[in-house]
């Protein structure tokens, strides 16, 4: 062998060792940072990171040394960046950063002093990411030049990276091919935290990117039901509300209440099915075939005609909640229908995936904003446009800026055809943070006059950071907050987040004094619900607001509350049905006697007796008789196994799978355009 030809082989050789290690350590580094612990599956994430680490060093082997110095400094700068954004992101939103995300994540940094909070606090970890950058310029500059590779050199370095992803991919099996496996999602339905977990970062992000080119992580097809056509609303015996709510509504002895399904009776998806070759059309028109429809119940129309305020609420929890502290939002949540058994899941994007739960009643994707396409679609049931075609207006607000999120575009399309935000109609004192209270003042008299007046408000003040030093509403509340909570033991942090809560308190408070005096109160409901749970508390504060350890469980880091109220309940309904976010919409809609086909909605009428099933973000979900762990595979019976149906846990996570495909497929297909036809929107 010549000297040359060992000095070539020096070359090629130095750049795979480097960078196959580099990125084993990034892949450890960062596994250890978010899970702070190793099982078997890291096996799969240091496989894919050599066969990264030999792809990159096939990169900057081609051309002269300056060139594939530019080029290996430019890529590995990239990749450590990349690290400390996702881990970065995942501290602060408690979610990890898909690639659609990042023009939003470039929205959510406007809050600076999170951002520079969470690179303060995390200091230690962000010089271990950029640990082997440094070590590749010493490298470079002391032993090893990036002399270009001889073309034999080349091609052995391109069959070594094939042969490497070939067995990385080829090796994904040996743990399984079970659901939620290595194998299962790499190859099938893509799930981004799973993936991050057991696939790691980089590989993650190849099958984002995929996704979010295509549009859709899978392709299902579902058969026709035998009875498939249109169902019309006959009286059923079936009991519509079980003994899980506290009725206030007396039903006399000798009378027999009536039900009848909740459908749009025009609606036959046999024909919607065979009017149409397109097959995601046909295959969604298959599956609403064969979902059964929930009925209504003893509350239906309940509030009809009455006016509605509907919050969504930023980082509320029912931890912060208190009869001293926010009374108004304590009488919302208790004194009306109180919902104890209800999950509030934190989604993808954070608010905005919480809020599009809320106001649409389908999940969202991690390959979208599904909010933001939804803009694009027609969206019948959305509250503002059901109530609107009742003789109702409908007002939209939120105290953030107006293109955040693109707002201005959701919400009119959702009926709210007055939309305020900062920069669009709304003007009120910009304190760094805006007020709730403030913002409630300036808009009460755009609506409080009507005779039919459907108002939405995306609250803001309870949004992170919870501090003294450079939040505005904790700090104006602060003594109230202390005073309150005197005795409770309570750091300054949770201090802090309870004066935060306590400005949409003050607002409702504000807005339910203006209603009375206009005669209104009695006839306005109230429907307050949290977009998430205050994942911008710090290590250990949600355990101190709650009493009790629920950070380190994923089940119940994310059990909430929301309240439906109206001033002239006499008694509160108790309901221990297990619900999420998902449920509040079509509960809401029951509740004002409004007509919807409840097949065409992700979730159910709470008080009906529908299935009940809350799924979480990463397709972990419960049930009235399992909690299904997918992080761990692990299952949890609620009730003896002998009563558990023969293959029910399988049924359960192929029905988890399907309802999160339909949900994506009905934004992507504009699926109610078709169902109503185009002139409809």
């Amino acid at each position: 062998m010549s000297a040359h030809s060992h000095t070539n082989q020096c070359h090629i050789l130095w750049r795979i060792i480097f960078f196959c290690t580099a990125f084993v350590y990034m892949e450890i580094l960062f596994h250890l940072a978010v899970y702070r612990t190793i099982d078997s599956n890291i096996i799969h994430l240091l496989l894919f990171a050599i066969a990264c680490g030999i792809s990159m060093s096939i990169l900057c082997s081609f051309w002269n040394r300056y060139v594939n110095a530019a080029i290996a400094y430019t890529l590995w700068a990239v990749v450590s960046i990349y690290y400390i954004a996702q881990y970065i992101y995942y501290r602060i939103f408690r979610t990890f950063l898909s690639l659609v995300s990042i023009g939003g994540a470039q929205d959510a940094m406007n809050f600076r002093s999170v951002l520079w909070g969470a690179l303060k606090s995390n200091w230690y970890f962000i010089m271990l990411f950029l640990l082997p950058l440094t070590c590749l310029i010493l490298i470079n500059r002391l032993w090893f030049s990036f002399d270009r590779c001889s073309l034999k050199m080349f091609a052995v370095g391109a069959v070594s990276t094939a042969l490497m992803w070939t067995v990385s991919i080829c090796t994904l099996g040996i743990n399984g091919t079970q659901t939620y496996s290595p194998y299962a999602l790499f190859h099938g339905r893509y799930v981004l935290e799973l993936s991050m977990n057991r696939l790691g970062v980089m590989v993650t992000t190849g099958r984002d990117f995929v996704t979010m080119i295509t549009k859709s992580n899978s392709t299902r097809s579902f058969e026709l039901a035998e009875a498939a056509g249109s169902i019309t609303r006959e009286a059923s015996a079936s009991p519509a509300s079980d003994s899980t709510a506290d009725s206030t509504t007396e039903i006399q002895a000798d009378e027999s209440p009536v039900f009848v399904p909740q459908v749009d009776d025009s609606i036959d998806f046999a024909n919607l099915y065979n009017s149409t070759d397109d097959e995601t059309l046909r295959s969604l028109s298959a599956y609403f075939s064969g979902v059964t429809p929930t009925y209504t119940d003893e509350y239906t129309g309940m509030f009809k005609g009455y006016n509605v305020v509907f919050v969504t609420a930023e980082s509320l929890s029912t931890y912060g909640i208190s009869r001293e502290a926010t009374p108004t939002l304590y009488k919302i949540y208790h004194d009306g229908f109180e919902f104890t058994n209800f999950y509030n899941p934190l989604w993808y994007h954070s608010t905005i995936d919480g809020e599009y739960t809320n106001c649409l009643s389908q999940y969202p994707a991690s390959s979208k904003w599904s909010f933001e396409a939804s803009a694009d679609t027609y969206q019948p049931y959305a509250l503002g446009n059901i109530l609107n075609k009742q003789g109702y207006k409908s007002y939209g607000y939120h105290d953030f800026d107006a293109t955040y999120y693109d707002r201005t575009r959701t919400h009119p399309n959702m009926g709210y055809t007055t939309f305020k935000a900062i920069g669009v109609g709304l003007d009120i004192p910009d304190h760094v943070m805006y007020s709730d209270l403030e913002c409630m003042e300036a808009v009460y008299n755009d609506f409080i006059e009507n005779e039919h007046f459907n108002m939405y408000f995306m609250s803001f003040s309870g949004h992170l950071p919870y501090n003294y030093e450079n939040q505005y509403i904790c700090q104006i509340n602060r003594e109230e907050a202390e005073q309150a909570l005197a005795g409770q033991n309570h750091s300054d942090e949770a201090i802090a987040y309870v004066a935060a809560q306590m400005e949409l308190d003050k607002a409702l408070q504000f807005l339910m004094e203006k209603l009375e005096a206009a005669g209104k109160l009695d006839t306005t409901l109230f429907i307050v619900a949290p977009d998430h749970y205050p994942y911008g508390l710090s290590d250990g504060v949600y355990n101190e607001l709650a009493g009790r350890d629920i950070e380190n469980d994923p089940f119940e880091l994310h059990r909430n509350q929301f309240g439906i109220w109206n001033a002239s309940m006499e008694k509160p309904v108790t309901v221990s049905k297990l619900c999420s976010s998902v449920d509040i919409l079509p509960t809401v809609l029951n509740l004002l006697g409004a007509d919807f086909d409840s097949r065409l909605l992700a979730g159910h009428n709470i008080l009906s007796d529908s299935d009940e099933l809350v799924i979480f973000a990463n397709q972990s979900f419960i049930t009235d008789k399992v909690k299904y762990d997918a992080s761990t595979g692990e299952a949890s019976y609620s009730i003896p196994a002998s009563e558990i149906p023969d293959g029910y846990l399988d049924q359960m996570i192929s029905e988890v799978e399907n309802r999160l495909y339909i949900s994506d497929e009905m934004i992507n297909s504009d699926y109610f355009s078709f169902v109503y036809g185009p002139s409809s929107n």
